[in-house]
């Protein structure tokens, strides 16, 4: 028997409209800020293009599962700021038809990358850093709850551009998890004020902890790697060693997902003591699990300058 045009055409245009949007997003704190906008919405996928695992994918290169990912996608979210300099060119050239929301535009308090080749001038030293970053601004916005509000705030506005049926839901879903967002941006900064002006001088395992500095009124006079998986030289490492040792500094704040052989050693020759912090979520967590990490650190710094 055969089918009508009209019927077949009606069919396509069912399955269609129930066919899910896929939204692909580069890396885990963007895929969970972007859930957080979709979330309890039919009709939308969120998927990773980064396992947690690969940390700041500064030196990334794209594989053949990442194209696949990329062809597939009708919505590719994106940190912006630099975070994704491997994906230059290849979104153009394998999907043109593909919506990108960079996250980061028109983000308010930018703090400039201060791990880069500059004159240090803080407390009267002056010193050195011989390693670059390519990139003006910090990308690490994820990384403190203020900056990760404003991100979940752009990508609902940029997803309600583009598919403005559900944009009252977007901007509900948004405002819920901005507001818990900005709860834990007061804690910090009213914690902040707590900290004695002789403890504030802290050292860094690296850029991403430098918008959670700022929230808490912390001073970074040291960065002990340029960014995560990097290694400065021995001659550098002994320049900071000896930076700390005359200057002081009341932590070392480090990452969790990624130990650092510099950090142990830096630690162990200055007697400063390290707080660890969880500041990337693992592969697989959910919206409420971010907050949960936020929270976790921030009574982990309390009971760290409380002792």
């Amino acid at each position: 028997m055969k089918l009508s045009f009209s019927l077949v055409l009606s069919v396509f245009i069912a399955v269609s409209a129930f066919a899910e949007v896929n939204i692909l997003c580069t890396t885990t704190p963007v895929t969970l800020l972007t859930k957080s906008v979709i979330d309890g919405i039919k009709g939308y996928k969120v998927t990773t293009m980064l396992p947690s695992a690969v940390g700041c994918p500064h030196d990334y290169a794209l594989t053949p599962q990442d194209m696949r990912k990329l062809v597939k996608a009708d919505v590719i979210v994106i940190n912006g700021l630099g975070m994704e300099d491997f994906l230059e060119g290849a979104i153009p050239r394998v999907n043109r038809k593909a919506f990108v929301i960079d996250s980061s535009k028109g983000v308010k308090g930018l703090l400039p990358f201060r791990d880069s080749e500059e004159e240090c001038s803080e407390h009267g030293h002056a010193h050195k850093h011989e390693h670059k970053h390519e990139h003006a601004w910090n990308e690490h916005l994820f990384a403190a709850p203020r900056t990760a509000a404003e991100l979940v705030g752009r990508i609902a506005e940029e997803l309600s551009v583009k598919f403005p049926e559900d944009s009252v839901k977007f901007s509900a879903n948004a405002k819920k998890y901005q507001d818990a967002l900005l709860n834990l941006d007061r804690e910090y900064r009213a914690f902040g004020k707590s900290i004695p002006a002789e403890k504030r001088n802290i050292a860094v395992q690296h850029g991403i902890f430098d918008y959670l500095a700022s929230a808490l009124g912390l001073h970074v006079t040291e960065y002990l790697q340029p960014h995560t998986g990097s290694e400065p030289s021995a001659a550098q490492i002994r320049e900071m060693t000896a930076h700390l040792k005359r200057h002081g500094a009341s932590a070392i704040l480090a990452e969790k997902n990624y130990p650092s052989k510099v950090t142990e050693l830096v630690a162990r020759e200055t007697k400063i003591p390290v707080l660890t912090l969880a500041v990337q979520p693992e592969s697989g967590a959910t919206p409420e699990a971010f907050l949960k990490l936020h929270r976790d650190n921030l009574e982990a710094m309390k009971a760290f300058y409380r002792k």
